[in-house]
């Protein structure tokens, strides 16, 4: 695994490209819709995507599969860090701009909390440690080779060095098969709206 630092906005933004179509292109079911139920055009969804990419990689939070890019991982939490102040505000602004305006960004956020806290929510008021996975996306012609499990690996070795849990969430029950199936564990989930859930996965403290 890489770290992705000090790229372009040119860099920065194919890899934002590989991501977004990777999401804009995922076969979601009818009963979820996930992030295609508020951002229904690809160039809007390259705006998201290209805005939380950025954030990542200026805060020194993303992560690559090796120099072949094959797959892309976002993390942060105890022993990471964080999204530094300002590029949070851009891909906030980012994010306003693909969904539409502050009405449907407050709509989106507000559906995703809609049937209670999120875990990480959760978790921050129990005080509790942790490591979130907030982006993984492996590219389309690399997938079904490994590279999801390469990254959640990468992802569960700084946790056990730290003594933390791992959490994310994710917007189809497909993928949260596949995180289960790769050592995570469905804490709850969310129903926020007609066709529009969000599965809370966890990973407790390794026992090792």
């Amino acid at each position: 695994m890489q770290k992705l630092e000090d790229l372009s906005e040119e860099e920065i933004a194919v890899i934002s490209k590989q991501i977004s179509d990777s999401f804009f292109d995922y076969p979601y079911q009818k009963k979820d819709m996930g992030l295609l139920k508020y951002i229904t055009r690809r160039e809007d969804m390259f705006t998201y995507i290209n805005g939380i990419t950025a954030a990542a990689c200026k805060s020194g939070l993303l992560y690559t599969t090796s120099m072949n890019r094959e797959g892309y991982v976002f993390i942060a939490g105890e022993g990471i860090g964080s999204i530094e102040f300002f590029d949070g505000l851009k891909m906030i602004s980012s994010e306003k701009k693909a969904l539409g305006g502050w009405k449907n960004l407050n709509a989106f956020v507000s559906a995703c909390f809609s049937d209670g806290k999120s875990i990480e929510t959760r978790m921050k008021k129990a005080r509790q440690k942790f490591i979130r996975i907030e982006m993984l996306a492996v590219r389309p012609e690399y997938q079904k080779k490994g590279f999801m499990r390469k990254m959640m690996e990468f992802v569960y070795e700084i946790a056990d060095a730290e003594k933390v849990a791992v959490i994310l969430d994710t917007d189809d029950e497909d993928k949260c098969k596949r995180y289960e199936h790769l050592g995570m564990k469905l804490d709850r989930i969310r129903h926020c709206g007609e066709n529009f859930n969000m599965y809370d996965l966890i990973r407790p403290v390794s026992e090792k």
